[in-house]
């Protein structure tokens, strides 16, 4: 069934590091799509803040107490 095959090659893809939206682009499908055939088969979603912990914005200064 072609539903089940896009889940195993979103599942795939995304557990090798991919983002949903590249999944989704490389499939030809929907994000919404996409998401939904990782979320089928188990694969735990990453949460997209975490690639943010611990960089700084060297482009803004720090405001300091006066």
């Amino acid at each position: 069934m072609k539903s089940t095959r896009i889940s195993e090659q979103a599942a795939e893809m995304y557990s090798n590091g991919m983002a949903i939206e590249t999944v989704a682009k490389e499939l030809g499908v929907a994000y919404r799509t996409a998401r939904k055939a990782i979320n089928s088969k188990g694969v735990e979603l990453r949460d997209p803040s975490q690639r943010l912990v611990g960089r700084t914005r060297p482009d803004k200064k720090q405001v300091q107490n006066a």
